[in-house]
């Protein structure tokens, strides 16, 4: 296993300095903004959060990835309620550790500026004991779903909140950065990109031939980083993973805005799983699974489905994504985002 893990290291390694050397030569346009020690240099890398699980990041550094952007957090879309990335503070702990240069993104849900400014403050919080070097990005999606708290918000509103998030993470000493897909931002469909331009772009699009293959994204606009596939296999990283070419680089590793230091997180309590304690009837908005743990892993987990407009007990909600329910007295797991309050 461990020569087979080691060959394929070398193969991955291999291929992404022969990516950084084609980049040298072919660099799209980017944003104007630069941060401190930012160089005009391209770089590969990686965003996870708690759907890649538990990471081995020596084995992802030794692949020759150089960056990892990592969810801080996020509000849920039907409740909106604020969660820690379970895994967080482990994959930040581990990614400074081996010596990446780490940035990261917040999944927002925010309805108001007050919101956008809880969220941007609650990311800033966590960040502050860790060394981050790359943008801390803002990410808002499903936006067109109509069990979303944001079903109703318009383009101008949308972005306003979005500015409102980017110019909070700038006050606290980070550089911000907007991530949309590339529909979403061509002609400003459903964000004002004269606006947003300000801050560094990251794009998403997904070619079907992905890169280096596609060498850049067809997105018209100026943009600062690439996510070009969901699907890279990377040694250390359970499944698939997003995979990132930015269009700039660091010289140098940033220091924490709090030298204080983090509690360390051991490889046995990575999820960092707690739940706010409630005592509420909840309806399914679509057909969910109740399950015995907190995990769609295992089909065997499955013990009923729910289907729209049932209603059950929720007695927790989840940091990880899920909520505890009880049904005839045992304690079982649902999707929070397919959960609704009953008022």
């Amino acid at each position: 296993m461990r020569q087979i893990v080691r060959k394929r290291t070398a193969r991955v390694k291999a291929l992404l300095m022969s990516i950084i050397i084609f980049l040298s030569i072919a660099v799209p346009q980017m944003t104007a903004q630069a941060a401190p020690n930012e160089v005009a240099q391209a770089a590969l890398g990686v965003d996870v959060s708690r759907y890649q699980g538990l990471i081995n990041w020596d084995q992802v550094a030794a692949s020759g990835v150089q960056f990892a952007i990592i969810r801080v957090g996020y509000r849920t879309q039907s409740t909106g309620v604020l969660n820690e990335d379970p895994y967080a503070r482990y994959n930040l702990q581990e990614a400074q550790r081996v010596g990446l240069k780490v940035g990261a993104y917040f999944f927002s849900a925010a309805v108001n500026e007050a919101e956008a400014v809880e969220e941007a403050i609650f990311t800033a919080n966590i960040l502050d004991k860790y060394k981050i070097t790359f943008p801390v990005a803002f990410d808002c999606e499903g936006f067109r779903n109509a069990s979303s708290r944001q079903y109703t918000l318009g383009r101008d509103v949308r972005t306003a909140l979005a500015v409102k998030f980017l110019d909070t993470i700038a006050a606290r000493g980070y550089t911000p950065m907007f991530y949309a897909s590339r529909n979403e931002m061509t002609d400003n469909k459903d964000w004002n990109m004269d606006i947003l331009n300000k801050y560094k772009v990251w794009v998403s699009q997904y070619p079907a031939e992905p890169f280096p293959i596609t060498p850049a994204s067809s997105y018209a606009g100026v943009q600062a980083m690439w996510q070009y596939t969901s699907k890279a296999v990377i040694p250390g990283i359970p499944g698939n993973v997003d995979m990132n070419v930015s269009y700039f680089n660091y010289d140098g590793i940033a220091e924490p805005k709090d030298p204080s230091g983090a509690a360390l997180v051991s490889a046995e309590n990575a999820a960092n799983v707690q739940y706010i304690e409630v005592n509420e009837v909840v309806t399914a908005t679509t057909t969910v699974n109740l399950r015995t743990v907190p995990s769609t892993d295992n089909p065997e987990t499955i013990v009923v489905p729910i289907n729209p407009g049932d209603m059950i007990f929720r007695t927790g909600i989840g940091n990880n994504g899920w909520s505890r329910v009880v049904l005839n007295g045992q304690t079982l797991f649902a999707y929070t985002s397919y959960l609704q309050k009953v008022m």
